[in-house]
């Protein structure tokens, strides 16, 4: 098995910094309807839960699509891909802006799904395998920075965009714009890798299961990923579907804050995300199992949710505090997911994994976008806040149950 990686510590960060910012451009335009959710629905234009079906539409098709993208990622050069998928998403957002019709709003974001299969295996590719050997553990944990940065520009163009249907227009000339720096940023500094024959690592022994060693899923059993998948899609649900629905729960549980304030007031809860990246940073987290880390964010979480279970009874600082710290601790967790995926390096299949994860990522979006705000419509915002303190309490028994599996099978390929 060849890989491909730099040696030039400065091509390095330059790659790194590209990937960086384009993701995060990618990013923003992904969220164009969660961040014009509050306009669009103060305008009347549609419901809660319309705007939340565009968005499960989106995100029901990019989840599977993202298990074909980690396998091209794995066969394929990451930039073509990449490239594949902002020219398709660049021009799905010109569309939206000349036609607001509902289905065809709904037709145009599921394609822009499709198109957009390769991006994030590829990203996490290049990132975790092609940049200098001495900057890859640290790009890991730091490209999760890229969708706060990305979620943060949405919401701040939400604020200072006067009309919603502009978002698209802007995200339409941005994605055009990454596709050429991207692309022939790359070209150039592919140039300069080397190229190295690695032996591919066997499979931990799988004997008594009766498994061939090397076999796929024989892998993904022994290391119990099954169940870490499971966990992921609830804490997608919750540190994403949390930040998609404050901005109408706010608007609506407290007369004084207005669509512009609600979304202004997200910015606090994308920040706190953004800063949980470098919480994750801290050394004394990375001595001990990435589940454990999961693990423990997720039961500091529970006293925070209750609290937030009073939203529209306690004061709006409290909740919008302890969400903000929600997001912080889930952000935070989910930074080792990452890490779970590099694992896989030697087996050849960091982009299979890294694309089987964000799918689970997605598929928690598309059920956050769809429980919650069906949830919020008819039982009111305080169902809907207590079915989140529900799903935490699910995250943290399956990361009780799947974190003795993970370390036993790190253990065996040491």
């Amino acid at each position: 098995m060849k890989r491909k990686y730099l040696v030039d510590k400065r091509l390095s960060i330059i790659l790194f910094a590209v990937v960086f910012l384009s993701y995060s451009l990618v990013y923003m335009t992904k969220n164009c309807y969660s961040a014009a959710m509050a306009a669009i629905v103060a305008e009347g234009v549609m419901t809660k839960s319309q705007t939340g079906l565009i968005n499960v539409a989106f995100y029901l098709v990019y989840a599977p699509f993202q298990i074909i993208g980690g396998l091209a990622a794995d066969k394929y050069p990451p930039h073509k891909l990449i490239a594949i998928g902002t020219l398709g998403a660049g021009v799905a957002n010109l569309l939206i802006y000349f036609t607001q019709s509902y289905v065809a709003m709904i037709i145009i974001w599921s394609l822009n799904a499709v198109v957009q299969f390769g991006i994030w295996p590829s990203i996490f590719k290049i990132v975790s395998t092609e940049l200098a050997p001495s900057h890859s553990i640290t790009a890991i944990f730091y490209i999760c920075l890229s969708s706060m940065f990305g979620l943060l520009f949405s919401y701040i163009l939400a604020v200072f965009i006067s009309d919603w249907r502009n978002n698209f227009l802007v995200s339409s000339i941005v994605l055009f714009c990454v596709t050429v720096i991207l692309y022939f940023t790359y070209t150039g500094i592919k140039k300069r890798m080397i190229t190295e024959d690695i032996a591919p690592q066997k499979a931990p022994k799988l004997k008594e299961q009766g498994t061939e060693k090397g076999e796929f899923m024989g892998i993904l059993t022994k290391s119990g990923v099954p169940i870490i998948f499971a966990a992921y899609v609830i804490q997608s649900m919750l540190s994403n579907g949390i930040k998609a629905v404050a901005p109408v729960m706010l608007m609506e549980s407290y007369e004084s804050v207005s669509p512009a304030l609600a979304n202004g007031l997200n910015i606090i809860l994308v920040l706190a995300g953004a800063l949980g990246v470098f919480v994750a940073g801290i050394s004394v987290f990375r001595r001990v199992s990435p589940l454990t880390v999961i693990f423990g964010f997720a039961v500091l979480c529970l006293p925070l949710l209750f609290f937030v279970n009073g939203v529209g009874k306690i004061n709006i600082a409290g909740a919008v505090t302890s969400m903000a710290v929600i997001m912080l601790f889930l952000s935070t967790s989910s930074s080792y997911i990452s890490q779970i995926s590099k694992t896989f390096g030697p087996y050849g299949c960091v982009g299979t994994i890294s694309g089987l994860f964000n799918c689970m990522a997605s598929l928690g979006i598309v059920l956050s976008n769809f429980l919650f705000t069906k949830f919020s419509e008819n039982y009111g915002w305080d169902f809907t806040t207590r079915f989140w303190i529900y799903i935490a309490l699910a995250e943290t028994v399956l990361c009780l149950v799947a974190n003795p599996i993970w370390k036993k099978f790190v253990k065996k390929i040491k």
